[in-house]
């Protein structure tokens, strides 16, 4: 027997064109569906929506950012807490902040040359003895040629690989603060505001600072010898310990001296993660992409 279309209430007319259901009021009860009449077809409506979108993400956006820097792990707290409509989701403004460093790259931040790879202390041998094998196997290719398409595959998969540090680095909240019984998903977003903060810092405003200091160095004519990538890196991971300690001190109410011994610890797995593990994975990645 074919099923019959149910009978519409007598106090509605409108049918939702989305999901067929019954009801009355502009909006669908059970879709959300908004009921459109002529009159909504204005071109200047399309504007209306593009300049609430803009002031929507521009508010949100930049609330969110003044919440992460004035009161770390302020964000987490309320969103896990059920405050989230004046907050920019922490996992979208991470995706966010990936695809800004994707357009606007300051820095080449964590996509090294192949040679870099080759001189890594973990892995260094095995990148290059891969690195030889593929010169031996293809005798018309040379290693700048080799380089080059290293450089070209690897520009844009760097960035997108960023994606994996954020569930990395919640695993190792949640192994540090197992006792105080976090969902993972609480521990996904305070990683998505510590990683945020990290972004920022490591590849938007350290690399303006750099830059503000080789100008005042061409102007003023002094050595920027000391400035090395050891010490960028070192700076920071510095700044990102701090403030995952003050995230932790608000987020999971820890006294001073776990939330430093645990910062501390986060930090040095972060660490391992984003300039090891990471590295390595984006070579191995790269790399058998090469033909």
């Amino acid at each position: 027997m074919d099923s019959q279309q149910p009978t519409p209430p007598k106090d509605t007319t409108i049918v939702c064109k989305n999901c067929n259901n019954y009801f009355s009021g502009k909006y669908c009860n059970q879709c959300g569906e908004k009921v459109y009449k002529e009159t909504d077809k204005k071109i200047s409506l399309l504007f209306e929506d593009a300049f609430h979108f803009i002031t929507h993400l521009e508010g949100s956006f930049f609330t969110t950012l003044k919440t992460i820097f004035k009161t770390p792990g302020q964000l987490s707290t309320d969103y896990c807490g059920g405050i989230r409509k004046r907050y920019f989701k922490p996992l979208s403004l991470f995706l966010l902040l990936v695809v800004l460093y994707l357009l606007f790259p300051l820095a080449s931040g964590l996509n090294m040359p192949l040679k870099n790879h080759m001189d890594q202390n973990r892995y260094g041998e095995f990148a290059t003895q891969k690195v030889e094998n593929y010169l031996q196997r293809h005798p018309d290719k040379t290693y700048a040629m080799l380089e080059e398409k290293f450089a070209a595959k690897s520009e844009k998969l760097s960035k997108l690989l960023l994606l994996l540090i954020v569930p990395c680095s919640a695993l190792i909240l949640w192994a540090l603060t197992f006792f105080k019984r976090k969902y993972f998903f609480d521990q996904m977003v305070i990683s998505a505001e510590i990683n945020s903060f990290f972004l920022i810092a490591n590849f938007f405003l350290l690399p303006i600072l750099i830059l503000l200091i080789f100008l005042a160095a061409k102007i003023f004519h002094f050595s920027v010898a000391w400035v090395t990538d050891a010490k960028y890196t070192f700076v920071g991971q510095a700044f990102t310990a701090l403030f995952t300690a003050l995230a932790m001190k608000r987020f999971y109410g820890f006294k001073r001296i776990y939330r430093i011994v645990a910062s501390l610890v986060f930090i040095y797995f972060h660490g391992f993660i984003v300039y090891s593990l990471y590295k390595f994975t984006l070579f191995v990645a790269v790399f058998y992409q090469i033909h």
